[in-house]
C-alpha cells in the first residue's frame, strides 16, 4: 500500500486522510482588513477535493498591530475574522481535508511605513538587512503585549473551526529572540539559550491558557545542517557554517520546546530569510535539486513530535522515501 495514503494522528482526535499536506503561505488572495474571502477559501477547497489531507494557510498571519499585513497576510487581530475562519473551515471540511492557520509577529522582518506606522519590534535595536527598519527594543509591556495576542488570535483560529495554528518562528520575532545575533539583552530574555528560549515558552503557554489542551499547536522553527556537513557545498546551505545559531543549538531549542508538553508538531525548514541570498537557500527555486533539506528536517524525530517538511519535494518517489525511511510524518 502506498505509505502517502495512509490516515495519520497529528494530534489525538485529528486524524489525516493522508500524509500530504500544503504547507502556509500567503497568496495575498486576502479581502479589504486582511480578511480571507471568498477567493482565499476557494482557493483552499480545490486543495480539499483534490485529495489532500491538511491543507495549511494564511502564511505569516499577523497577531499584533505592529506586524502589519504588508504583503497580504490575513490579520487575525480581532475577532472579526472569526466567521471568515468559520467558513473557510466549512469549505475545507466538506471536502474531508483539515485545515489550519500560520500565525506570527514579524519583528524585525517588516516596515514602520506600512499600515498604521508602528515602530518595529524586536529583541534588540538590529536591523533586518532584507527591510532595514530601525527596530525598537521591545520592553516588558512589549513582550507581555505579544504573547497576549498570540494567545488570542490562536483563540480566534479555534472558535472560527480550524483544526489547529501553526506558530512561525523562523526568521521573525520569536526566532530573532533564540539568536544571539539578534538578541544582545541582558535581561531573562537574553544571554544563555534558556533565557533566549523564554519568550517562545511565554507564547505556547499562552496559547495553551486560551485554546486548552485538545486544540492542535504546532511550531514552525529553522534547522540547519550538521557542522560535519555544513562545509559540503553539495549538501550545506549558504550561511549556515557561519550563522551563530549552530546545528546543535538548533536541535537544544527544539528539545526544550518539546519538553514544555505544549507542541503537537514540529514543521522544519532549513536557513535564514534575513538576506536575498539566505532567502533563495530557504525557499529554492526550481534550479535547485529535490529535497535539499530533508535530512536537516529529519533530525527533528528524536524530539517524539510528529515531524513536517516541505522544500522541493516534488514527486511522488521522494515522498514516498521519506515517509517510508521514517524521515518524515508529512
Amino acid at each position: 500500500s502506498d505509505p502517502l495514503l495512509q490516515p495519520f494522528d497529528l494530534k489525538k482526535g485529528l486524524r489525516l486522510r493522508n500524509r500530504v499536506f500544503s504547507t502556509s503561505h500567503a497568496p495575498a488572495y486576502v479581502d479589504p482588513g486582511g480578511f480571507p474571502g471568498d477567493r482565499y477559501r476557494l482557493y483552499h477547497e480545490e486543495k480539499a477535493k483534490g485529495g489532500i489531507g491538511l491543507t495549511m494557510f494564511g502564511g505569516s498571519s499577523t497577531v499584533s498591530p505592529d506586524s502589519p499585513s504588508a504583503f497580504g497576510q490575513i490579520n487575525v487581530t480581532s475577532d472579526a475574522v472569526i466567521p471568515y475562519f468559520q467558513a473557510l473551515a466549512d469549505g475545507v471540511h466538506a471536502h474531508g481535508a483539515k485545515t489550519m492557520i500560520q500565525l506570527t509577529h514579524l519583528g524585525w522582518r517588516t516596515a514602520d511605513d506600512v499600515a498604521d506606522w508602528l515602530p518595529v519590534v524586536a529583541p534588540s535595536r538590529v536591523r533586518e538587512p532584507a527591510h532595514r527598519s530601525f527596530p525598537k527594543e521591545m520592553d516588558q509591556a512589549d513582550i507581555d503585549r505579544v504573547v497576549r495576542d498570540f494567545g488570542s488570535a490562536a483563540w480566534r483560529a479555534r472558535e472560527g473551526g480550524l483544526d489547529g495554528v501553526e506558530i512561525f518562528a523562523s526568521g521573525h520575532l520569536i526566532d530573532s529572540f533564540w539568536s544571539s545575533r539578534t538578541n544582545r539583552r541582558t535581561d531573562g530574555y537574553g544571554g544563555s539559550l534558556a533565557n533566549r528560549v523564554r519568550f517562545a515558552i511565554e507564547v505556547l503557554e499562552e496559547v495553551r491558557r486560551r485554546v486548552g489542551p485538545d486544540f492542535c499547536v504546532g511550531m514552525r522553527l529553522q534547522g540547519k545542517a550538521s557542522s560535519q556537513r555544513a562545509d559540503d557545498p553539495g549538501w550545506g546551505l549558504p550561511g549556515a557554517a557561519h550563522d551563530d545559531l549552530s546545528h546543535e543549538e538548533c536541535l537544544q531549542i527544539a528539545e526544550m520546546l518539546a519538553k514544555t508538553g505544549m507542541l503537537d508538531f514540529f514543521n522544519v525548514n532549513a536557513g535564514a530569510v534575513d538576506t536575498d541570498n539566505r532567502l533563495a537557500s530557504a525557499i529554492p527555486s526550481m534550479y535547485g535539486p529535490l529535497a535539499p533539506q530533508l535530512e536537516v528536517a529529519a533530525a527533528y524525530r528524536q524530539f517524539g513530535l510528529p515531524v513536517l517538511h516541505a522544500c522541493r519535494i516534488i514527486d511522488l518517489s521522494t515522498a514516498r522515501r521519506a515517509v517510508s525511511d521514517g524521515l518524515l510524518d508529512l
